[in-house]
């Protein structure tokens, strides 16, 4: 039975880290983040933000490794074993308009901003290739795996009255070729991907305009797919596969959990009045979203952990291990223990969760 062992706070600044990915790669642990002024802020581009990648051996002592930015907001990083390198990819908001200073007069992907995906590499961890462009523009490179000489993403793009989802593939994790162009229910965006032993291709997708997500799978050559609501909204869904079980783990509606699943404690009076004191929502009793870790059983979700999480969460990336499974995350619920966020800022932390298996 799988059980949360520890939880611990391994970075925080008083600046907004979000949107994180964990990798083993050559004896140490990487976990990447976007670290900026707000989830979407509006602001101009030199305080909106950039990708922080920090590592560690011994996941107790962490160290910032790479400083990656371009012209625009950078953000949701996805971390790439790819052998001797290390690749991180990532979307970069920019003004549609160039003598526009807010990026955010929409939201992302929406009027007023658009899109360029990009990467970068390692062969040491500390010295990295200057970010390059990936895919199309106006595109969100999202979720990035590999199954063995085979590399796959998914890449999300919203035209006026329609959203697309297209899947990618890379022989290499450089070069990268449509497969796919598929429309999984309405305007679908963060999709986790993975491939079962049997060569299924298994995604979730995440959708704009409903509060419920999409299951798709397809087959080899993976060009015809099919596709069913899910029982559980899941926003930045990433799977991986954990014994005999494939799990999921995102960002949920903490209210379609039933009875029997156990949701972490609510805080004290005096510790929401501490956090609300950095961020109104945070004084809402109970919270409306959580993190949680999933199994899929055929075409449904069960639940087996909700994490402590408050505010704006989730964005999760996991590694599995012999004994255990290691869960990157951010999260508000401790953000009155942190650096004091500047003026007009707001403060979120990045966590590792080990979870025993």
């Amino acid at each position: 039975m799988a059980q949360i062992q520890s939880i611990k706070k391994i970075y925080s600044d008083g600046r907004h880290n979000a949107f994180t990915d964990i990798e083993y790669w050559k004896g140490r642990y990487y976990v990447a983040f976007r670290n900026g002024n707000g989830h979407a802020r509006p602001g101009p581009l030199e305080v909106q933000g950039k990708i922080i990648v920090i590592r560690s051996e011994d996941l107790m002592e962490w160290e910032v490794c790479a400083r990656i930015s371009t012209d625009g907001d950078d953000r949701d990083p996805a971390l790439l074993h790819l052998g001797d390198e290390l690749g991180v990819y990532f979307c970069t908001v920019l003004a549609a308009d160039p003598k526009q200073t807010d990026v955010y007069e929409g939201g992302l992907g929406e009027k007023g901003t658009a899109i360029q995906s990009h990467m970068a590499f390692t062969s040491d961890g500390v010295s990295w290739s200057s970010p390059e462009s990936v895919h199309e523009f106006n595109y969100v490179f999202w979720q990035v795996e590999r199954f063995g000489d085979h590399c796959y993403a998914t890449s999300w793009g919203y035209s006026e009255n329609e959203g697309t989802l297209k899947i990618v593939h890379s022989p290499d994790g450089h070069t990268w070729e449509n497969v796919a162009a598929i429309q999984p229910g309405n305007f679908p965006n963060e999709t986790g991907l993975w491939i079962t032993p049997d060569r299924k291709m298994h995604l979730i997708s995440r959708e704009r305009t409903r509060e419920m997500s999409v299951l798709s799978e397809s087959d080899p050559p993976y060009t015809d797919w099919q596709s069913r609501d899910l029982n559980y909204t899941v926003h930045c869904p990433v799977f991986r596969p954990v014994g005999d079980e494939l799990w999921v783990s995102g960002k949920t509606i903490t209210a379609q959990f039933p009875s029997s699943v156990q949701i972490p404690a609510e805080p004290s009076p005096e510790k929401i009045a501490s956090l609300a004191r950095l961020d109104e929502r945070l004084a809402k009793t109970p919270q409306d979203w959580h993190t949680a870790i999933w199994r899929l059983v055929g075409h449904q979700l069960e639940p087996i952990l909700v994490l402590p999480s408050r505010g704006d969460c989730g964005y999760p990336g996991l590694v599995v291990e012999e004994d255990r499974v290691l869960m990157s995350f951010y999260s508000q619920h401790d953000v009155d223990e942190g650096p004091e966020p500047k003026p007009g800022e707001c403060a979120n932390e990045i966590y590792l969760a080990e979870i025993g298996v």
